[in-house]
């Protein structure tokens, strides 16, 4: 090899080097930024603080998926449905719902307080169904003195379940073998890699009918002079229109929220309590749920 062979590698070698060191300053850099961006997302306080000195409608809204890591959690919604309660200069307070559901814990959670506020406040807890009052989002909406919702609004869905999936024959055709370490002989009841034996489904099953039984029961409390409870296809999963669901006794009335002002509350405000959350974070949260929590849709 010349001189000048030698010297030309040199030069390659020194600009492939330089190249790698400026890709990794960016990759830094664009990580760097990446997280300065989800701290400003998570972690810049957002202010929770409503002082409202005028006569209002209290309005609070239920978006999305309920569960303990979205903004429709208990966590999130119960401070508010308070703070409206305890607020003499609210009028009444609306639950605006737009939910297929989701945890059945975190919506019996609101349902149970809803019917709290409504033993020690004399306030007119509306619920107002706009595109979807489904399932734990019925559950919530449910617990009001009255329930409107649109003509076309999808309404019910009353039932328990729980996703499981079986991987174990595309494992095998992968070559695939799951190797678990684990004691107890159920821990591995939903692993989708391991058989459900009758005794497993049995259990899970009587574990939703339960839920399920519940949910029932708290429904013919709430709508017991509005619903026929002999009418068991309300209770079988079913989901309705606006229209069905106040001929069967799920809603009272076919309305919204604009008419409701027009008609009932035009010379006062309607304020919505709930935090502005930023739409990336709600995703983000969202995306993180446990796909395998128990939900009611």
């Amino acid at each position: 090899m010349t001189e000048n062979d030698k010297s030309l590698n040199e030069i390659v070698s020194t600009l492939l080097a330089e190249r790698k060191r400026d890709y990794r300053n960016k990759i830094i850099l664009r990580l760097f930024f990446f997280i300065a961006f989800l701290s400003l997302i998570f972690f810049v306080p957002i202010s929770k603080d409503i002082s409202i000195s005028s006569p209002h409608v209290a309005l609070i809204e239920i978006n999305g998926l309920i569960s303990s890591e979205t903004p429709a959690s208990a966590e999130n919604i119960i401070p508010l449905l308070n703070r409206a309660a305890k607020n003499t200069n609210a009028e009444a307070i609306i639950i605006k719902v737009n939910s297929g559901g989701g945890s059945a814990t975190q919506s019996k959670i609101i349902f149970d307080e809803i019917r709290n506020i409504k033993k020690t406040s004399n306030k007119t807890i509306i619920s107002i169904i706009e595109d979807v009052g489904a399932s734990g989002g019925y559950y919530i909406a449910m617990a009001a003195d009255q329930i409107i919702a649109s003509e076309t609004s999808i309404v019910g869905s009353i039932g328990v379940r729980l996703d499981s999936y079986d991987a174990r024959s595309l494992f095998n055709k992968l070559g695939i073998k799951s190797r678990t370490i684990y004691s107890g002989e159920n821990k591995l009841i939903l692993d989708p890699f391991h058989e459900l034996t009758s005794d497993q489904y049995n259990h899970v099953k009587n574990l939703t009918q339960e839920i399920h039984e519940q949910f029932i029961a708290d429904l013919i409390e709430s709508r017991k002079d509005k619903i026929n409870p002999e009418n068991k296809l309300i209770y079988s999963g079913l989901f309705y229109t606006g229209l069905q669901a106040k001929n069967n006794g799920l809603i009272d009335d076919i309305s919204s929220v604009y008419k409701l002002k027009n008609e009932k509350y035009k010379n006062i405000k309607i304020h919505k309590y709930n935090s502005e959350q930023n739409i990336i974070n709600q995703l983000i949260q969202t995306s993180l749920y446990n796909f395998f929590q128990l939900k009611t849709y």
